[in-house]
């Protein structure tokens, strides 16, 4: 009896577990029947016919080999062209010409914005002053009660030391 109380148990927490998709009986089956496919869309294209191969056109002829020698000594002057430092312009850069594309691309950057200079701002407290302005009444706040540190503060009402009351009953 004991035996078959352990076995349910076992079955029992082993109903628990839970089984990784990769190793699942149930997960296998439905990969493999297509089950889990079922439901997903047909892939795109699948309503047009097939693809007909004699619609291919036809490799295109080589160019004759004076061509091909050229083009191969135009790119290995490129690469040597490339190698070379670059040589510092000696014309200067044309501002304020007119652009002989688009109009409305600028042709220069803008100017340098000319700033105002600022107030000086004084190093005593309150706000900055310009020159002739008078300087800003600030009220007096009122003097702060003297610490007596001997005195304790006062105690809290009778209501807050005792016991707190019992919940209201519904």
């Amino acid at each position: 009896m004991r035996s078959v109380r352990a076995g349910v148990v076992l079955v029992l927490m082993l109903g628990g577990c839970s089984v990784p998709k990769d190793v699942n009986p149930v997960g296998i089956y439905c990969r493999i029947s297509g089950e889990a496919d079922a439901d997903r869309p047909p892939p795109p294209g699948m309503d047009r016919p097939r693809p007909n191969l004699a619609s291919v056109p036809p490799r295109p002829e080589r160019p004759p080999p004076e061509v091909r020698d050229a083009v191969s000594a135009a790119l290995a002057a490129d690469r040597e062209r490339s190698r070379d430092a670059l040589a510092p312009r000696n014309e200067p850069a044309r501002f304020g010409a007119a652009s002989p594309g688009d109009p409305t691309i600028p042709v220069a950057p803008p100017p340098r914005a000319s700033l105002a200079g600022a107030p000086s701002v004084p190093w005593s407290e309150g706000a900055p002053r310009r020159p002739g302005q008078a300087a800003p009444v600030v009220p007096e706040e009122p003097a702060a009660p003297p610490m007596v540190p001997d005195l304790a503060p006062a105690p809290p009402p009778p209501d807050l030391l005792g016991a707190p009351p019992p919940p209201p009953r519904l």
